[in-house]
C-alpha cells in the first residue's frame, strides 16, 4: 500500500475554497482554520470538509491548536510539498473542479495553479465568508478583551496628560520634557502590550490642528487648552480580534466653540447607540447623527482651508479585521441583521482649532444594542 495518507474522494460539483496564507494576516484564514502562524500555508474545504496543509515546523501545534473539526494534513504525506502540486493533489483527490479564493488571494500563486490547469474564482470583497459579520457570543467576548486592552491604554494616555503642565507658550511638560504626541502614544502602546494586545500601526495621539485631520497620527509637542484625540484599536496577541475606542480630551479649559463641540458629539453618538438594533437602517442612523452635528451648528462643508464638520461615516464593524461589514455609512442601506459588533464614531473636525471623535463599540441585538465599551468620557482633565 502506497504509505500516503489515503483520501476518500468527495466527488461534488460546488466550487471549494481555497486559502494560501498567514494565520496572523489573514482574517479569513484564521476564522476558518482557527490557527495563527507568521508564515503561509494552505486551507482548503470541500463540499463542507475543512483541512489545512501545515509544514514539519508546525505540524504538531498545528494539531493542538486548530479549530475544532478541521483536519491537519503535513505536507510530507504528499508527493511534493509545493503548494501549486499539493492543490493539485488535493483538487484529484476530492474532484474539485475549480477554488473559490479571497480577494486578497495571492496573484502570483493564483497564476501558477492556473498554469496546472486549476480553476481560480476570486470572490467579492468580504463574500468569502459573509457569516463573518455576525458574531457568536464567543466572539463578542474576545472583541470585548481587545477592548478592555484599549480602554487601560487610554487610559494610560489620560493618566499621563495629568501628569503634565503648560509652559511657555502653552506646551506641555512631562518630568521635565516636552510632552510630545510620540511620548503619548508610546505609553499608550506600551499599555497595550501589558494587557495582552498589539498595537495597531497608526494608534492616534493628535493634538490641536493635527486633530482636524481623522487619520492623522499626531507628531511633536502637545498642548494645553486644546482637544487631544486618542484613537486606540488593539489586536488581541491570543485570539486576533480587535478592539477600538476613541476619546478627545483637553488639559486644562477648552474653549467655549471646542466645549460645545464635544456636547455636540457625545450626544450625536449615545443618539447613534440608541438607533442601533435589528432592522435598522445604517445610512438612517448616520444621517441622524449628521443631522444632530449640524442642529447644533456644526453642519459639514467645504471652505477655504479644506473640509469641516462630520465627513466620515459614523462607524464600522469590528472582528477579526479592524474594519470590517457593515459599515455605519451614508451608502450603507442594508438592515442590519442582529449579530453585527460595530463602532459608533461621531466627529467635527475644524481646521481652525481641531478635532473632536468619540468612539464606543456595541453588539447589535434584535431590542436594540449592548454597549461594550466600559470607560467613561472624559473631557476637560
Amino acid at each position: 500500500m502506497d504509505s500516503k495518507r489515503e483520501f476518500c474522494k468527495v466527488k461534488h460539483t460546488e466550487i471549494a475554497k481555497l486559502i494560501r496564507a498567514a494565520g496572523n494576516r489573514s482574517a479569513d484564514l484564521l476564522y476558518a482554520s482557527g490557527f495563527p502562524t507568521a508564515d503561509d500555508y494552505l486551507f482548503a474545504e470541500f463540499g463542507g470538509k475543512r483541512l489545512i496543509v501545515l509544514s514539519p515546523l508546525e505540524i504538531d501545534r498545528g494539531r493542538l491548536e486548530a479549530a475544532p473539526g478541521v483536519e491537519v494534513l503535513c505536507d510530507t504525506e504528499f508527493s511534493s510539498a509545493d503548494g501549486a502540486a499539493v492543490v493539485r493533489e488535493l483538487a484529484a483527490r476530492f474532484g474539485a473542479e475549480g477554488f473559490l479564493v479571497p480577494a486578497d488571494f495571492p496573484l502570483g500563486f493564483a497564476d501558477e495553479l492556473r498554469r496546472a490547469g486549476i480553476s481560480v474564482t476570486p470572490a467579492g470583497e468580504g463574500s468569502f465568508f459573509p457569516e463573518r459579520e455576525f458574531k457568536s457570543e464567543s466572539e463578542v467576548e474576545k472583541i470585548a478583551e481587545a477592548l478592555r486592552a484599549a480602554e487601560a491604554g487610554t487610559r494610560r494616555g489620560i493618566e499621563v496628560l495629568r501628569e503634565s503642565s503648560p509652559g511657555e507658550g502653552g506646551v506641555l511638560f512631562r518630568r521635565g520634557e516636552v510632552l510630545t504626541s510620540e511620548i503619548l502614544r508610546g505609553e499608550i502602546e506600551a499599555e497595550l502590550l501589558r494587557h495582552g494586545a498589539m498595537p495597531a500601526e497608526g494608534t492616534i495621539a493628535a493634538g490641536a490642528l493635527q486633530g482636524a485631520q481623522p487619520h492623522n497620527a499626531g507628531s511633536g509637542p502637545l498642548y494645553a487648552d486644546t482637544p487631544i484625540v486618542m484613537d486606540v484599536f488593539p489586536r488581541s496577541v491570543s485570539t486576533g480580534y480587535w478592539g477600538d475606542l476613541t476619546r478627545t480630551v483637553v488639559r486644562g479649559c477648552a474653549s467655549p466653540t471646542v466645549a460645545r463641540a464635544f456636547e455636540a458629539v457625545l450626544e450625536a453618538r449615545e443618539l447613534g447607540k440608541r438607533m442601533l438594533r435589528r432592522g435598522a437602517i445604517p445610512a438612517e442612523i448616520h444621517a441622524a447623527a449628521a443631522d444632530h452635528l449640524a442642529s447644533r451648528g456644526f453642519p459639514t462643508g467645504t471652505g477655504e482651508r479644506g473640509r469641516h464638520g462630520f465627513f466620515h461615516g459614523l462607524g464600522h464593524g469590528v472582528g477579526l479585521e479592524i474594519h470590517e461589514a457593515p459599515r455605519l455609512s451614508p451608502r450603507n442601506a442594508e438592515p442590519l441583521r442582529g449579530g453585527e459588533v460595530v463602532t459608533v464614531e461621531p466627529g467635527l473636525y475644524y481646521p481652525e482649532w481641531g478635532g473632536i471623535r468619540l468612539e464606543d463599540m456595541a453588539y447589535v441585538t434584535s431590542g436594540g444594542c449592548r454597549v461594550l465599551t466600559e470607560i467613561g468620557t472624559p473631557f476637560e482633565i
